[in-house]
């Protein structure tokens, strides 16, 4: 992740493979030069401006929510939350990057999107999915060239308005990556690239933040203690924002148990429990020789769970990360994001929307297990999801 980075290159022919209709050539397993622009290019448009706006975009999107919530408050009636995360922080992060609409973002991401996700998910554990010729087979490759479509003519559209000089008044993530490209550049090859950019946003920007956030639910749901405080932070610090106003950057910053919940359950559940590289020349590492075309395999779950590391590794303790007890293990203790030039742009972004969604929540409700089967990890998904969905009764 650091020494070396340059002879270690993504293992797109096998751990990434299923999932490059979804990633392609984007930010994730592009290398070299390639990466290095399209990191430039996209950090660029993650700017503090974006922050600023991400706030507003959860604040409506956790609204949206509660609204739902309210109407089975005290009826008894299971709610399914771990979906419900998935669509919030898809509408999330299709708001910041494309400016859709909650019903637009509804009617393509659970037709398209989570359909194609599932079936990449299933690939990786049985290839030969890719080249049997079922109905599914039919359905995904239809699904895929109908997801690429609709990213691409928004692209189109997006450019032509742009090129007329009709220009938004609140430039989402898209018009800021599009702002670095020439005119004299624009066609087919960089509608592609930007469609593989915009996928990978759309998995990297919502399938963390959904798990981070049902995972912490969970965990606070089974520890009366801890989320009491987590709820009595909340209330202390939203408590303070005047209806009809939105909490700043600065006033959010102080949910620190909140975000010590959330960061806990990224490690004590690692969504992305393993990282792969490719050796393209000989090395040594740690004292072992490393024969070029080696896939190195890093388990970042591994490294999570190490007792000498975390002692009660497998115990959701928040406390873990408040006022920097933790600071004295390094970056490569915790790897959520994964460390080095590679770490998650949107890390960010990704906390500060599930800080806002679970402040809001905790404070507004008050949830209670509905199913024995809560809490068991699915076995066939990246991110690490729950098995059988995650069931609520709401209060």
């Amino acid at each position: 992740m650091q020494v070396n980075l340059k002879n270690y290159k993504k293992d797109t022919e096998f751990s990434y493979e299923p999932f490059l209709e979804i990633l392609g050539t984007g930010l994730v397993t592009s290398e070299g030069e390639t990466w290095r622009e399209q990191r430039q290019r996209i950090s660029s448009a993650l700017r503090v401006e974006i922050l600023d706006d991400i706030i507003a975009i959860a604040t409506r999107a956790v609204d949206r929510l509660s609204e739902k919530l309210e109407r089975v408050r005290g009826k008894n009636e299971p709610v399914e939350l771990a979906e419900e995360f998935r669509l919030l922080t898809l509408q999330v992060i299709a708001e910041a990057i494309l400016s859709l609409t909650p019903e637009q973002s509804d009617e393509v991401m659970p037709n398209l999107y989570l359909p194609i996700m599932e079936e990449c998910n299933r690939r990786s554990l049985e290839p030969w999915r890719k080249y049997l010729p079922t109905p599914e087979w039919f359905a995904h490759r239809k699904r895929v060239a109908m997801l690429n479509e609709y990213i691409v003519n928004l692209i189109r559209g997006r450019w032509k308005k742009r090129t007329s000089g009709e220009a938004n008044e609140n430039p989402d993530i898209l018009d800021r990556v599009l702002a670095s490209v020439e005119v004299e550049d624009y066609g087919a090859d960089i509608e592609e690239q930007m469609c593989y950019e915009i996928k990978t946003f759309l998995l990297a920007g919502h399938e963390t933040s959904a798990a981070m956030l049902i995972w912490t639910t969970w965990e606070l749901v089974n520890n009366e203690e801890k989320m009491a405080k987590a709820v009595a932070e909340a209330n202390k610090v939203l408590g303070k924002v005047k209806p009809g106003r939105l909490p700043t950057r600065d006033e959010l910053a102080h949910l620190d148990y909140n975000v010590s919940a959330l960061k806990e359950s990224l490690r004590l559940y690692s969504v992305v429990p393993v990282v792969t590289r490719r050796a393209i020349a000989d090395d040594v590492l740690g004292g072992c020789r490393i024969p070029k075309g080696t896939t190195v395999i890093i388990s970042l779950q591994g490294v999570h769970h190490r007792e000498d590391l975390w002692p009660n590794p497998l115990s959701f303790e928040p406390e873990r990360f408040l006022d920097g007890k933790n600071d004295e293990l390094g970056n490569y203790a915790y790897l959520p994001f994964i460390q080095g030039p590679r770490n998650c742009l949107g890390q960010y972004l990704a906390l500060l929307e599930a800080r806002v969604v679970l402040a809001t929540l905790i404070r507004r409700f008050k949830f209670k297990s509905a199913s024995t089967k809560n809490g068991a990890k699915h076995t066939k998904a990246i991110p690490i999801a729950p098995a059988d969905g995650m069931w609520f009764t709401v209060e």
